[in-house]
């Protein structure tokens, strides 16, 4: 996994300087490796009560952690994992092997790495894979340390110069490669030689070698590019983790499989390695056209709600706002990362519904009578059902559906409530209707922020989970949140 450049955090020239944009950081993994979107798809939401404590008792812990002064700063920790990749260097080789048998391997296979570091696969959520995991493993099984760890480190450095990457990132993707290789081949000595494992037989020793070597390559690549990734977004280090495994752990597993697939071939008899060009490409194309599919799919879907906001110019922008307000509240409530992540994304395409609405009911100026009511709390059942067509939206559908039920019960389209209400549901709905009240209307217009404050607070407990409105009011408390309606002449738009 690397550290590189993402909408989010972006390193400039010189070490670990960064500055904060708006979006998701990436990284990018091992070689089916991701940059870091966020997210795992299809994770449910936790249940959280109405009436708990939102971050379960951890706030002083947490608060104590991100103090400055418990913080080693991320050019200090890319300081440490060069020191160390240079130190695994020195490290007594664990396994030996005659040169004359493998340096035919660590030319080819450096050459083969440094190639396969340009090949990357778009992901949907703002990453790419690349499929140099087969040659890494491949190295570490076949390569005697340390030249294993300095053949992989090369070809990384290659790519990382190609593009003249800052060279914060240069050094840190560089020697990671340098502890990641260094110590799988460690492990995988103390285990056996896999020269001799191939070629006496002992089939079984030579899987336990290339589990060994993929897991270590993995784990230790991933820990400390998760680390700099949590420490630049101040994201927890186990929801980081978690997104890189939920995203790639089964296709990372695929690629080591070959990549020691190729090691025994080369073991056996090394003109055969070449038979597996020919998956590879297939398995590569395979992945760049499912991945297309599915980027285009998520652009169609977002495209559709971004019609229902541009339909009306006093929602104009509306659902980019109750997004971020949203994503606040979900941070602050302690979520995890993939829940975060979840009702982001639903509160993006959360009045979705609406396209199946008529104008004279959308648009109306003024009160709506009975009948137009009920036809317009249809938006939300129409948007649940066009998401629930769509396998990446599927599990945001809920949230969706429920976004409009009240605390109370007396909500729609269910009349859910308490905490059978979802979670997600209940932060979209607080965050929705804090933009709702802040934003200019056809009927209204916008209220003074104060006065959103004084009827959330009113409605909490009946129309609004009072945990989700203590967090909103806490967060404009501390001038974390602010309403931030489109003005005229602002980019965003007219009225929101």
């Amino acid at each position: 996994m690397k550290f590189i450049s993402g909408p989010r955090v972006r390193a400039e020239s010189g070490v670990g300087t960064v500055r904060q944009g708006a979006g998701p950081l990436i990284a990018q993994g091992p070689a089916l490796r991701p940059r870091l979107s966020g997210s795992a798809p299809g994770r449910s939401e936790r249940s959280l009560p109405g009436t708990a404590r939102p971050t379960f008792g951890w706030d002083s812990l947490r608060d104590r952690l991100r103090a400055p002064r418990l913080e080693l700063s991320v050019e200090g920790f890319i300081a440490l994992v060069a020191i160390g990749g240079l130190l695994s260097l020195l490290f007594p080789a664990s396994w030996h092997e005659d040169p004359a048998r493998w340096l035919g391997a660590f030319l080819a296979l450096t050459l083969l790495s440094a190639g396969l570091e340009f090949v990357n696969v778009e992901l949907p959520r703002s990453g790419q894979l690349s499929v140099a995991t087969i040659s890494h493993v491949a190295t570490i099984l076949l390569v005697s340390p340390p030249f294993a760890a300095i053949s992989v480190a090369l070809a990384v450095l290659v790519e990382q110069l190609w593009y003249r990457k800052p060279v914060a990132k240069v050094v840190f993707n560089s020697t990671n490669y340098l502890v990641s290789v260094s110590l799988a081949s460690l492990l995988v000595g103390l285990i056996g030689n896999p020269w001799s494992s191939v070629t006496d037989g002992a089939y079984l020793i030579a899987f336990a070698m290339f589990v060994t070597a993929a897991a270590a390559y993995y784990a230790v690549n991933d820990l400390l590019t998760s680390i700099v990734i949590a420490r630049v977004t101040r994201r927890p280090l186990g929801g980081v983790l978690r997104s890189n495994a939920g995203n790639t752990l089964s296709a990372e597993a695929g690629a080591a499989a070959i990549g020691a697939l190729f090691a025994v071939i080369w073991i056996l008899e090394p003109a055969w390695t070449i038979m597996l060009a020919v998956p590879g490409i297939v398995i590569s194309r395979a992945l760049r056209y499912i991945r297309q599919l599915e980027t285009e799919t998520r652009s169609a879907v977002a495209s559709l709600a971004d019609t229902i906001d541009h339909r009306d110019s006093s929602t104009y922008h509306h659902s980019e706002r109750v997004a971020e307000y949203a994503v606040l509240l979900a941070e602050e409530l302690g979520l995890p990362s993939a829940t975060v992540e979840l009702i982001g994304r639903a509160a993006e395409v959360h009045d979705l519904g609406k396209i199946g609405i008529p104008d004279h009911v959308l648009l109306k100026g003024g009160p709506l009578t009975e009948s137009e009511r009920t036809t317009m709390w249809l938006h939300t059942e129409i948007g649940a059902k066009i998401l629930s067509r769509f396998e990446m939206f599927r599990s945001g559908a809920t949230i969706v559906l429920h976004h409009h039920e009240s605390y109370d019960g007396t909500g729609y389209p269910a009349g859910l409530r308490g905490d059978a209400i979802p979670i997600g549901a209940r932060v979209v709905a607080v965050a929705d209707t804090f933009d709702a009240m802040t934003s200019d209307r056809p009927y209204r217009a916008a209220l003074a922020q104060e006065e959103a404050v004084r009827r959330l607070r009113e409605g909490a407990g009946t129309q609004w989970d009072p945990v989700v409105v203590g967090v909103l009011l806490k967060l404009i408390e501390s001038g974390r949140l602010t309403a931030r309606p489109a003005g005229p002449g602002s980019p965003d738009g007219a009225r929101g």
